[in-house]
C-alpha cells in the first residue's frame, strides 16, 4: 500500500511540474524540442494558447470602453507555418471623427532553442506597420524577427474601444487549439445577442458580478467669491460575465467549394442589439428585420443618398429617350451607372463619397454606386429599393442583424419578379450577380420599415460548352481546332480575370495549363460585350497527347478536358459544398483516327445522377469508321449541396474521374 501511494505522489509531482505554464515569457525547453502536435501530426502549426478578456471599464468624462486583452503563444513546427507569426489586428474608427480604436501595450517574442539555451527575439517598434484600408478601418500588423523552424512565437495585446461592438469569439482556426481561455463581461446597460457558429460546440460558464461606477464631479459658485467643490456619487450595477475554457479544438480544414470557410468555423457572434439606459426608454437595434431597417433608414448616409436625383437629371433623360421597353430602360440606366462611376473596392452599406459627389467625381464605394442606380430606377418610374447582403467573404446572415450586412445592390419590383443589379461590376448583367453577392439571402429594404428575403441565387446555370476537333498522324501527333463557350457567371469571370490581359498572355496560360500543347490563331468573340456569350477558339498542335506502344495507340477520349482529379478528398465534410451557381460543363469531341488503325475498345457508356435531381453526368464514345464521337455532360442542379450528402457527391466525382482515366486503343491494321 505505501509502495502505490508513494507511486501515485511521484506522478502527482510529475505532472505538476510538467503542467504548463501560461505566464507571458514562460516558454519551455520541452515546448521548443516539440517536433510534431501528437494529436494531429499533419499541423504545421499549433495554437499553444490563446487568452482573451473583454469587459467595460467607465472612464470619466468618457462613459464606457471596451477593454480587450489579448494573449497568444503559437508553436510553429516547419517553414509551412510561417505564415502564422504574422499578425493583423484591425481598428475601427469612426468616419466623422468621434472615436477610434488604439492598440496599447503590445509585446511579442521570437523564442527559438539554441546550444540547449532558450533564445528570445524581441519584435521592434519599427516592425510594426500600420494600414489604412478606408475611412473606417486602420490594420495594425507585424511579422515575428528570427524564424525558424520549431520556434514558437508569443504576443500580448491591448485594445482601448469607445464603441460597443465586441469581436467574434473564434474557437476554431485552420490549425488546432490547444488551450484557451476567454472572458466576456457585459454591463446590464448593453444587451448583445449571442449565436453559436461550427460544428465544434463551445458552452460558457456564466456568472453574475456587482460593479460600482464612482462619478466625480466639479461645481464652481457664482457671485463675489467663486469656489470650487468637488463631490462623488456611486452607481451599483450588475455584469454578466461568461468564461469559455477549452481544450484540444482540431483544425478546420477547408477543401474546394466553399463560398467562405468562415461561415462554418466555430465561434460565438456578439452584436449589440439593445441599450437599457436607467429612467430611459429600452432602445432597439437588431432584434427584428423591422429594427434593423429603421436603424439603417435613420443613418443619412443610407437614407438621404437614394432621393438625391438633380445630379443626374440630363443624362438619364438621353438614356431614356432610346429605350423603349422596361427591360430596355432598365439595361440602359444600368450600363449608365456602370460607365459613370468606377468601383473603389471599398464595400459598405452606406455612402463613402455620397451619391452626388461620387456621380459627379466618377469614383465611389458599392453603397455610393448601387443608391445611385436605385434612385435613378425610381426617377425613371420603376419601383426600386436596396438589398442589403453579405459578400461571400463577410458571412451569412440568417438572424436580424446590422453587422451580418457590408453591401448594397439593387432591385427592382417587376409584376414577373425581382430584377438585381449590382453596378460595382463592369461585366455584370441584369440577375447576372458577381459571384461575391450569390451569399444565399439578402434583405429588400424600404422606407417603410417593410423588409422581404430575397434569394440571390440565380436559377440560370453557368454554363461551358466545349467543341473540339483532333485527328492523329501514325506518329501520334494531334492537330486540332477547340471552341469554347462561356456564358452567365463564368462569361462575367472570364471577362473579370481575363479580360484585360494581352492574348499572348492567355495562351502562356492555357499551355501552362494543358502540358504539351502548342496553340495558334487564337480569337475571342465578345471580350467586352456582356450580353452575349463569350467564345475562345484557337487551333493546336501536340506530339505528347497519346501514347504509343508498339503497334498501339492509347489516347484519353476527353484529351485534355478530361477530369482526373477529384476535388473532395477529406473523410468527412461537416459544411455543404457551394458551386455559387447551378452549372453545367459539355464536351463534344470528334478525333479522326490515323489511315491504317482501327479501334480496339473504347469506354463503356456512363450514366450517374444524384438524389433529389442534385445533379447528373452521362458520357459516351461513338465509333464510325475513323471517326470517333465523345461526348460528355456534367449538371449540377443546386448551387448548394447538403453536408449529410458528401459521401454521394465525393463518390459521384470519383466514378467521373475514374471514367475520365479510362483509354481508347488504338490498333495498327495488319495487312498481308
Amino acid at each position: 500500500m505505501k509502495k502505490v501511494l508513494f507511486t501515485l505522489i511521484l506522478a502527482l509531482v510529475a505532472n505538476s511540474l510538467m503542467a504548463q505554464d501560461y505566464k507571458f515569457g514562460k516558454v519551455s525547453k520541452e515546448e521548443l524540442e516539440e517536433q510534431f502536435y501528437a494529436k494531429d501530426s499533419s499541423a504545421n502549426a499549433v495554437i499553444l494558447y490563446k487568452n482573451r478578456k473583454t469587459d467595460f471599464r467607465y472612464m470619466q468624462g468618457e462613459g464606457f470602453q471596451v477593454i480587450t486583452e489579448v494573449h497568444e503563444r503559437i508553436k510553429i513546427y516547419n517553414s509551412e507555418g510561417y505564415d502564422w507569426a504574422t499578425k493583423e489586428i484591425d481598428l475601427y474608427q469612426s468616419s466623422s471623427g468621434s472615436g477610434r480604436e488604439e492598440v496599447a501595450g503590445l509585446k511579442a517574442v521570437t523564442y527559438n532553442l539554441e546550444g540547449g539555451k532558450v533564445l528570445k527575439s524581441n519584435l521592434e517598434k519599427n516592425e510594426i506597420f500600420k494600414d489604412e484600408k478606408n475611412k473606417y478601418w486602420i490594420e495594425e500588423k507585424f511579422t515575428m524577427p528570427n524564424l525558424k523552424e520549431g520556434c514558437i512565437v508569443e504576443w500580448k495585446y491591448k485594445i482601448n474601444s469607445p464603441f460597443r461592438s465586441i469581436e467574434d469569439v473564434q474557437f476554431q482556426y485552420a490549425i488546432p487549439v490547444k488551450k484557451m481561455n476567454i472572458k466576456i463581461e457585459t454591463p446590464e446597460y448593453f444587451v448583445y445577442k449571442k449565436r453559436s457558429k461550427g460544428y465544434f460546440r463551445a458552452y460558457p460558464k456564466v456568472e453574475k458580478k456587482h460593479e460600482k461606477i464612482t462619478i466625480n464631479t466639479k461645481n464652481r459658485s457664482s457671485g463675489d467669491i467663486v469656489r470650487t467643490t468637488y463631490s462623488s456619487s456611486s452607481i451599483d450595477y450588475v455584469s454578466t460575465v461568461e468564461t469559455y475554457d477549452i481544450t484540444d479544438v482540431p483544425a478546420l480544414l477547408e477543401e474546394p467549394y466553399v463560398n467562405n470557410i468562415d461561415n462554418y468555423r466555430s465561434m460565438m457572434e456578439y452584436e449589440f442589439s439593445e441599450l437599457h439606459w436607467p429612467n430611459e426608454p429600452i432602445e432597439y437595434f437588431s432584434n427584428t428585420w423591422e429594427d434593423v431597417t429603421k436603424t439603417i433608414y435613420r443613418d443619412s448616409d443610407f437614407s438621404d443618398q437614394i432621393y438625391k436625383s438633380n445630379h443626374f437629371e440630363v443624362d438619364l433623360a438621353l438614356v431614356l429617350a432610346s429605350a423603349k421597353t422596361e427591360a430596355e430602360k432598365i439595361t440602359a440606366i444600368f450600363e449608365l451607372i456602370k460607365h459613370k462611376i468606377k468601383w473603389n473596392d471599398y464595400t459598405g452599406i452606406t455612402t463613402f463619397n455620397g451619391t452626388k459627389k461620387a456621380y459627379k467625381e466618377g469614383v465611389g464605394n458599392a453603397a455610393d454606386i448601387n443608391l445611385n442606380l436605385v434612385s435613378m430606377l425610381n426617377s425613371a418610374g420603376f419601383n426600386a429599393n436596396p438589398v442589403i447582403i453579405s459578400t461571400r467573404s463577410h458571412g451569412i446572415p440568417l438572424y436580424p442583424t446590422l453587422n451580418g450586412f457590408n453591401f448594397v445592390i439593387a432591385a427592382v419590383e417587376l409584376e414577373g419578379g425581382l430584377v438585381l443589379l449590382d453596378a460595382t461590376d463592369t461585366y455584370s448583367t441584369p440577375n447576372n450577380l458577381p459571384l461575391r453577392d450569390l451569399n444565399w439571402n439578402g434583405r429588400l429594404i424600404r422606407k417603410d420599415g417593410s423588409s422581404e428575403s430575397v434569394n440571390l441565387i440565380p436559377t440560370e446555370p453557368s454554363t461551358e460548352s466545349v467543341y473540339m476537333m483532333v485527328s492523329f498522324d501514325e506518329e501520334g501527333e494531334a492537330t486540332g481546332m477547340y471552341r469554347k463557350s462561356y456564358y452567365n457567371l463564368n462569361a462575367q469571370n472570364y471577362r473579370n480575370k481575363k479580360g484585360k490581359l494581352k492574348d499572348e498572355d492567355i495562351i502562356a496560360k492555357i499551355e501552362a495549363q494543358n502540358s504539351g500543347i502548342e496553340i495558334g490563331d487564337f480569337k475571342i468573340q465578345n471580350k467586352e460585350n456582356s450580353y452575349k456569350p463569350l467564345v475562345e477558339m484557337y487551333k493546336f498542335n501536340s506530339e505528347s497527347m497519346v501514347d504509343k506502344i508498339g503497334n498501339k495507340i492509347y489516347l484519353n477520349p476527353l484529351l485534355f478536358n478530361a477530369t482526373t482529379v477529384n476535388p473532395f478528398k477529406l473523410e468527412n465534410r461537416e459544411y455543404p459544398i457551394d458551386f455559387g451557381t447551378p452549372i453545367s460543363e459539355k464536351n463534344n469531341i470528334v478525333i479522326t483516327i490515323p489511315e491504317g488503325y482501327s479501334v480496339v475498345s473504347i469506354p463503356e457508356v456512363l450514366k450517374i445522377g444524384l438524389s433529389n435531381n442534385f445533379g447528373i453526368y452521362t458520357y459516351k464514345v461513338i465509333n464510325k469508321g475513323n471517326k470517333i464521337m465523345v461526348q460528355s455532360n456534367l449538371k449540377i442542379n443546386t448551387a448548394i449541396f447538403p453536408a449529410q450528402n458528401y459521401q454521394e457527391i465525393k463518390e459521384f466525382y470519383s466514378l467521373i474521374v475514374n471514367k475520365n482515366l479510362e483509354k481508347i486503343v488504338l490498333e495498327k491494321t495488319t495487312t498481308l
